[in-house]
């Protein structure tokens, strides 16, 4: 599928008071908004313009940096803004690619009519008359999308893991196949397909009735670290690609309670208890204690808990010490003569001590067969 971007887009001349911030924008899921889109029809609206601009004047952007040097050095256009056409009216346009360079533009004018900013004529002219390149009216959804993700999803103020996410979503589910998604957001094919996955099952997780309401889109974590772990995500929790979700109903609850906590049913305002998975790299310390039986005990018992399941881990780890023996016959087997000649007092000494406790513990086993 050819999608031949650069002959959809004209430059074109724009006023900055006819530009609008998107208040779809996929950075928003980062400062943890609820992913409930805005009608096209209200972008214009003057309290959702005030709430978008609130919303990329966050710290995390770094838009007041951005501002401060537009200031000092004026708009440099080396990257091209890119905007559509508003629906309701072609007049005014939605921005596609440079939301963060608009917003510090229009912090600038704001400025500029509080009298906290005296620019020169020129100065002015530099910022609120834009060269833009205009997408066509007739361009498919998923250019709308591959634009911003060109820089965002692996260059210039890099997107996060759920914004890359929601760019392959669009992509796939306008019908690009899964390596050419990929590639037109600058990924590889593995790291896309992972984003995939991840973005779908937290979107299973908000349509669970039991779980659903709890849904954040910083749960989206999870399920991104889940899937580096594939005996949690394919052997346990069995992820089907064709059905988009897990297929283990039983498995997947058990995890959803891990990361929310449990409701407690004698506790008449719903509270819920501490979540076993605290946080999302809490699931890496899950993958470690999953394959064993008496510490994944632990974990699901009444009050456990990572730090104790851990703990039995360790405990069993250090009683089994074959592998250990195994490890130090097999290394002394390999030393070499040259190895074996240069030992030092130090190294003969560490050996003898080894080899008392060796013969201790045979004599001991002997002693305790014949008693028993």
């Amino acid at each position: 599928m050819s999608l031949a971007i650069a002959s959809q887009l004209t430059p074109i001349r724009v006023r900055l008071d006819d530009i609008l911030l998107d208040p779809n924008n996929p950075r928003f899921a980062d400062l943890g908004e609820d992913e409930v889109k805005v009608p096209e029809a209200k972008f214009a609206d003057a309290k959702v313009q005030a709430k978008t601009t609130l919303n990329m004047r966050n710290e995390r952007f770094n838009v007041l940096e951005l501002r401060d040097t537009v200031k000092s050095i004026g708009f440099l256009p080396m990257d091209r803004i890119v905007v559509r056409h508003w629906l309701p009216n072609p007049k005014k346009f939605v921005l596609i690619e440079g939301n963060r360079r608009v917003t510090a533009l229009k912090w600038l004018i704001e400025l500029e009519e509080e009298g906290k900013w005296f620019p020169t004529p020129e100065q002015l002219a530099n910022i609120t008359s834009l060269e833009v390149l205009l997408l066509d009216d007739n361009a498919t959804q998923e250019v709308a999308w591959i634009l911003p993700g060109l820089r965002h999803v692996s260059g210039i103020k890099e997107w996060g893991p759920f914004q890359k996410a929601r760019a392959v979503i669009q992509l796939r589910d306008a019908g690009i196949d899964p390596v050419e998604a990929a590639q037109s957001l600058g990924l590889s094919t593995r790291k896309a397909n992972s984003l995939w996955r991840s973005y779908l099952a937290l979107q299973q997780m908000k349509e669970d009735d039991d779980f659903g309401d709890f849904v954040k889109a910083n749960h989206y974590s999870y399920f991104e670290e889940l899937f580096k772990k594939r005996r949690l995500w394919e052997e346990w929790l069995e992820w089907s690609d064709d059905e988009k979700k897990f297929t283990n109903n039983a498995g997947i609850h058990e995890f959803y309670s891990w990361m929310i906590g449990e409701s407690d049913e004698s506790d008449e305002d719903g509270e819920t208890t501490t979540a076993r998975l605290p946080e999302a790299k809490s699931v890496r310390q899950l993958d470690k204690i999953f394959a064993d039986e008496r510490a994944m005990a632990a974990f699901r018992g009444s009050g456990g808990d990572l730090e104790s399941a851990s703990a039995q881990l360790a405990v069993e780890k250090a009683q089994d010490w074959r592998p250990a023996v195994n490890t130090a016959e097999s290394t002394l087997s390999t030393l070499s003569a040259d190895t074996i000649r240069g030992l030092t007092a130090d190294d003969l000494a560490a050996l003898d001590r080894l080899a008392k406790r060796l013969a201790r513990v045979v004599k001991d086993q002997k002693s305790l067969a014949a008693s028993a």
